[in-house]
């Protein structure tokens, strides 16, 4: 009961901020969450991820380019395929550090300077590794922020979330088909629901609360303290 308790902890605050600033659920979420539920990852938080997205999509809606997100998807269901693929041929131990080195990987891009240039191939590129990340660990909005770190905040948002909403899709069939994925899942999400719904409304009372910058290097920090925990726990 007690780890239920901060589970939902984490996901309210994770929905809050990602609603807020367009990242936290995943990349702050999901190494907290496999420290204290690890059945709760990927799938679940997959599921998690997708009622939030389908929430932000449609709030956003207004502002998405269907042209840039179209390449994005592309790239994106090769990215998940991949990870599918993956997924069937590694124990717990390796998915453990698996999560543990995409995490720092996300924490790595999220504070790389660089302003790569917005492109087919660029977006592939970013929405591919995404797609990957995405399906594997449930955090996969780094290497997309990354390539839209430039863009109009509102639009970064719309854009990102319509992907999300296909990736966390496709990801979670890929994952149920190849029995990653199963009924207990689905059961796990539904106990998670109240959560989500709880940090998104809560994003509408502190949209103008928060410095944004001291929150992004706050989640960066305690995910990369996370993600280093993942890989030394054994």
């Amino acid at each position: 009961m007690t780890d239920f308790m901060l589970v939902y902890l984490v996901l309210i605050v994770g929905a809050c901020l990602q609603s807020v600033i367009g990242f936290g659920l995943g990349l702050l979420g999901a190494p907290l969450i496999y420290l204290l539920m690890p059945e709760l990852v990927p799938g679940p938080m997959i599921l998690n991820a997708l009622l939030l997205t389908t929430l932000l999509a449609v709030k956003h809606q207004y502002d998405i380019d269907l042209k840039q997100t179209g390449f994005s998807i592309l790239g994106g269901t090769a990215g998940v395929l991949v990870a599918g693929s993956v997924l069937l041929f590694i124990d717990a131990h390796q998915y453990q550090m698996l999560l543990g080195f995409c995490i720092l990987a996300a924490v790595i891009l999220s504070m790389v300077g660089v302003r790569p240039r917005i492109s087919v191939i660029s977006n592939l590129i970013a929405a591919m590794v995404s797609g990957f990340m995405g399906t594997t660990t449930s955090a996969g909005g780094a290497p997309m922020g990354l390539l839209y770190q430039s863009e109009d905040k509102n639009k970064i948002k719309a854009n990102l979330s319509v992907f999300f909403v296909y990736i966390n899709m496709f990801g979670i069939a890929v994952l149920w088909f190849t029995g990653a994925a199963g009924h207990k899942d689905l059961e796990l999400f539904l106990r998670c629901i109240p959560a989500i719904l709880t940090g998104w409304l809560l994003s509408y009372f502190v949209n103008r609360r928060l410095n944004e910058l001291f929150i992004r290097k706050l989640i960066l920090a305690v995910a990369a303290f996370a993600g280093m925990a993942l890989i030394l726990a054994h």
